[in-house]
């Protein structure tokens, strides 16, 4: 199993574990503005 945690915000902070407790990406930030939704 993999775990997302997202600290939504202005920006969002997020990590990702798997369920062993392995970190596979440390923590990220995500802006919240239109150009990141355009990359989708």
């Amino acid at each position: 199993m993999i775990c997302v945690g997202i600290d939504i915000a202005n920006k969002h902070d997020c990590f990702i574990i798997n369920s062993d407790g392995e970190i596979l990406f440390d923590v990220f930030t995500i802006q919240n503005n239109l150009d990141v939704l355009n990359c989708f």
